[in-house]
């Protein structure tokens, strides 16, 4: 994870002013961000503890579809 590259989009996004979840979420999607890195610039554009942002990501209709395996991942690094 480049947190310098993300950094500066953090700053982009925010740069517009107000900014609303959905768009940012379908944008981080579009642009190819991995769901950690979705998550790290959500959560600082967004102003959201990560483990809010991780749920709001989830839930989003930009990276619904991604849950199920999202969901694996984690209980396979539970066992």
């Amino acid at each position: 994870m480049d947190r310098s590259r993300l950094d500066g989009l953090v700053s982009s996004i925010a740069g517009r002013g107000q900014v609303e979840r959905e768009p940012v979420f379908r944008e981080l999607r579009e642009l190819g961000l991995s769901p950690i890195e979705a998550i790290y610039v959500a959560s600082r554009v967004l102003d959201l503890p990560l483990p809010e942002a991780k749920t709001a990501i989830y839930v989003s209709a930009a990276w619904r579809d991604q849950q199920e395996d999202w969901q694996r991942l984690q209980s396979g690094l539970e066992e």
